[in-house]
């Protein structure tokens, strides 16, 4: 008791789950994830002893390759569609946020409220808790990205100084974009149907899997493939009378030879 008093109980606000709680962490309440950066770091370098330039160059390799791993990750996720949220009040979060905020998000307006909300949800992921969303929905209103956090789009943990940052950024992209556009339409038609193309499974995911239906090799009511036929015309009727009346003429006159004479 008394090693718990003097270690323990005088930071209970780093570990004791009542102080944690009111903390944003984003679920990180354990050293698994220190844990794991460390074993990383250990393989990259390989060994103990190292020089001072290799020792920093293995170290930022190997903390740029674990950044660029986890923004690849939140970009499947965000392409990735979730039928259970493809509707209000979560649609204009598909393909916008991380699918781990959506369920979260669902998890919290499904819970309970026995006295009051505590708004914990908010404080320790950044997210809108049960009382807000329902505060919206009461008032017609879903959810959009601008409701949460911006570290669930964007991986950005601290919060913009103001939103004027965030703001010149989209509109910097939005510039960016406009651009390719008008490149594409200057390179023709053949351009604009690739775009197109590549763009449909981001932009209308719903239909990205439907295909045009196969033409038929032998429909019924018309020759196979591709076809000349017609109607033969009256000379050609009579063209075909006429060598077959040549033929049976001929076999009767073999007949006749043929036969001895009585």
């Amino acid at each position: 008791m008394n090693y718990l008093k003097g270690e323990w109980i005088p930071c209970a606000q780093r570990w004791a789950h009542c102080y944690t709680n009111r903390v944003f962490h984003i679920g990180n309440t354990s050293t698994n994830r220190v844990e794991s950066a460390h074993s990383s770091l250990q393989k990259w370098l390989a060994s103990s002893t190292h020089k001072i330039d290799t020792l920093f160059l293995r170290y930022h390799t190997s903390i740029e390759g674990k950044v660029t791993e986890l923004r690849k990750d939140l970009e499947d996720s965000r392409l990735k569609v979730f039928k259970l949220a493809d509707g209000p009040p979560y649609g204009h979060l598909n393909m916008e946020v991380s699918l781990w905020a959506i369920e979260l998000l669902m998890k919290e307006r499904a819970r309970e409220i026995v006295q009051r909300c505590g708004c914990r949800l908010h404080e320790t992921h950044g997210l809108p808790c049960k009382c807000k969303m329902d505060a919206l929905s009461d008032a017609g209103m879903e959810l959009h990205p601008h409701h949460l956090h911006r570290f669930w789009s964007s991986l950005v943990y601290e919060s913009p100084p103001d939103g004027a940052k965030w703001e010149d950024h989209d509109a910097t992209e939005r510039g960016i974009f406009a651009a390719m556009v008008e490149d594409v339409y200057r390179q023709g038609p053949a351009a604009v149907r690739k775009a197109s193309q590549l763009l449909l499974p981001h932009i209308r995911p719903q239909v990205a899997g439907l295909l045009e239906p196969r033409e038929s090799e032998a429909p019924k009511g018309r020759p196979p493939k591709r076809s000349n036929t017609r109607d033969p015309s009256w000379f050609e009727h009579e063209r075909t009378r006429t060598a077959k009346r040549s033929k049976t003429n001929e076999n009767t006159r073999k007949t006749h030879k043929t036969t001895p004479a009585g």
